[in-house]
């Protein structure tokens, strides 16, 4: 008789806010394939009430799927981080950049199919496909260890001009990423004009005036935009990403190239490799993360090799 193969056992659990409702929406087709295709899924849908990752610390089974958008899917990483449990990430928000940087796309009914042949193949064959995921922990500078205020990021920190265009995307009526943050990017000069950045890069000094000054992980930002094409998830390393101060009418240029042509190269653009840095200045400055608030400077930012296990 022939042996039959234990399915992998997954809760999935599904935001209930991101996407503007995508998440819900998709999610009885999503799991359903996945059960079709020999998953065993249990689905939790998370509320706004609740902390994702609080959650997800408290589930037992080997696979845990985060259907939602990329803050969602980093909070639930958060709770799992640094155990045996795999985080399978499903995109179900604007954005889904983290879900792009890993080659999982942004289809969520795709992700689901792609995942059907590990369901049908059994627990075992699904080691393969499993990848050590870095991460970004973000601090406040004078808070210490203290857990409470440790977040995990997985994409780019992001301060200056594309953090105001990641705040008015979130602040539009838009649903579509890629449009909703174009619209902030050519918007967000009118709120932001550059700011003369302080920071402390792997125990050195630096005062680094610009527009842009953001921490990257996964490379995507905006629903696409790949800001730095060097930056690997996997490599345990950070980039460092900045754009200089000049003149507006110079900048505009630049941001036009690596927001609507999606082509970070260019002559103001700045890309350093880096492992830690504390973000001092200018202080109360907002940082966005995973499409979120993180926090106001000053923050300690550093980097989180293979945190959390993951399905790609």
């Amino acid at each position: 008789m022939a042996q039959t193969r234990p399915h992998p056992a997954m809760t999935m659990l599904v935001s209930s806010i991101s996407g503007s409702g995508r998440a819900l929406r998709v999610a009885p087709d999503v799991t359903g394939r996945l059960r079709r295709g020999g998953w065993g899924v249990n689905v939790r849908v998370v509320t706004e009430a609740e902390a994702p990752a609080a959650v997800a610390r408290s589930l037992d089974t080997p696979f845990v799927g985060a259907l939602g958008g990329d803050g969602f899917v980093a909070a639930v990483a958060q709770g799992i981080a640094g155990s045996d449990t795999v985080l399978v990430p499903v995109p179900g928000g604007r954005g889904n950049d983290l879900c792009r940087a890993i080659g999982a796309g942004s289809n969520p009914k795709g992700r689901a199919d792609a995942l059907v042949p590990l369901g049908e193949a059994g627990s075992e064959a699904v080691g393969i496909r499993v990848r050590a995921l870095d991460g970004i922990w973000v601090s406040a500078v004078d808070a210490g260890s203290a857990e409470p205020n440790r977040r995990l990021v997985l994409g780019v920190v992001s301060l200056g001009l594309d953090a105001w265009a990641n705040k008015l995307a979130n602040e539009s009526r838009l649903t579509a990423g890629p449009l909703s943050y174009g619209w902030g990017a050519v918007t967000a000069p009118a709120h932001f004009r550059g700011a003369a950045f302080r920071a402390r890069v792997d125990g050195v000094e630096h005062e680094l005036s610009g527009w842009v000054f953001s921490v990257s992980n996964s490379g995507f930002i905006g629903g696409g935009v790949n800001v730095v094409p060097d930056s690997d998830p996997f490599d345990g390393a950070l980039e460092l990403f900045r754009v200089d101060q000049v003149p507006l009418r110079t900048v505009i240029p630049a941001v036009a190239q690596v927001v609507i042509r999606r082509n970070a190269h260019h002559p103001l653009v700045h890309v350093c490799s880096v492992r830690e840095l504390d973000i001092l200045g200018p202080e109360g400055l907002t940082a966005m993360a995973d499409g979120d608030l993180v926090g106001h400077l000053p923050l300690h930012v550093e980097v989180a090799p293979g945190i959390v296990r993951v399905l790609v």
